[in-house]
């Protein structure tokens, strides 16, 4: 089941919301079902913290997001 974001267009309010088979997303603020669907980023998941980088790279290269800056 995945989370979408939304905004309602009645409160304008912006939700992540589950959305589960069929059943139209409600949103949490005011109830009402007329959402559009907000594009949203890809967050990879690894099951490797450190992203498959060297122990001696995970700290510098986390902060310059992945991209190690000694090579």
């Amino acid at each position: 089941m995945p989370l979408f974001h939304f905004v309602c267009t009645e409160c304008q309010a912006r939700s992540e919301i589950l959305v589960r088979g069929g059943e139209p997303p409600v949103c949490p603020h005011c109830g009402a079902t007329d959402l559009v669907k907000q594009a949203s980023a890809f967050a990879p998941v690894a099951s490797d913290p450190g992203g498959g980088l060297p122990e001696s790279c995970r700290s510098c290269c986390s902060l310059n997001n992945g991209t190690c800056p000694n090579q």
